[in-house]
């Protein structure tokens, strides 16, 4: 499986076009000139967004939830793209820190980092638990191969140091799968489905994907903003 860039024949022109109308229209937002393609299935999508939560000590006698890892596509498809839904297409987990980040290595070129500059450059998640475990990860990848792009980077999600987090992120996840406003699709994938029934507070799982879901609900990444900024075009 491989993910490629699709784009509209004439990208440059689209966007004007789109920014035209958006300006006319008094909207934030613009879909961009360009999207992916899973080679395999055909599936498109718009974007592809990757979610981490580290193991958690949940009783006195070392007992942990397994770390854990997802990817989610924004799925290309009929209506407006900002409102897409989201759509699971893998997911990990690891009671080990380091096996969980290379598990994560893997997944991520899978699902097309390096493809195009927007695509899989971080994983949303706790940046401070295990930050010299990351480091010294990093500090080893950038002196082996010279390239700091190559670099696992964890960023934190909207709202990760509000006091609440796991309660905001639950209500945005029961937000879009409830059965009417249903947007996010979990698909055949057992890991979460099993840790949202079991519900032990603050889960990996669950912080890893509610936050997720939480911060594309309040981004859109995929969208542009209406007035100009830099376009990433591919070279011929």
């Amino acid at each position: 499986m491989s993910i490629e860039v699709i784009q509209e024949k004439y990208p440059i022109a689209t966007m004007q076009a789109r920014r035209d109308f958006a300006l006319i229209q008094k909207q934030q937002v613009v879909e961009p000139a360009y999207w992916f393609r899973n080679t395999e299935t055909g599936e498109e999508y718009h974007g592809l967004y990757a979610g981490i939560g580290w193991p958690q000590r949940v009783t006195e006698k070392g007992d942990q939830l397994p770390g854990y890892a997802v990817i989610v596509a924004v799925t290309k498809g009929q209506g407006v793209a900002e409102d897409a839904a989201f759509k699971i297409v893998e997911e990990i987990e690891s009671l080990s820190v380091d096996l969980l980040i290379q598990k994560c290595i893997k997944l991520r070129a899978r699902w097309g980092f390096g493809v195009h500059p927007h695509l899989m450059r971080v994983f949303l998640g706790d940046y401070r638990q295990f930050e010299m475990v990351v480091a010294n990860y990093n500090a080893r990848v950038i002196e082996s191969d010279g390239d700091d792009r190559q670099a696992f980077i964890v960023s934190p999600p909207d709202d990760f140091d509000n006091l609440q987090a796991f309660d905001i992120f639950v209500r945005r996840l029961q937000s879009v799968l409830t059965a009417k406003a249903k947007r996010l699709y979990l698909g055949d994938h057992e890991i979460i489905k099993n840790r949202i029934l079991s519900f032990r507070r603050d889960d990996p799982a669950i912080m890893a994907l509610g936050g997720l879901v939480h911060a594309l609900l309040l981004r859109t990444p995929w969208m542009e903003q209406s007035t100009p900024s830099v376009f990433q075009l591919l070279e011929d």
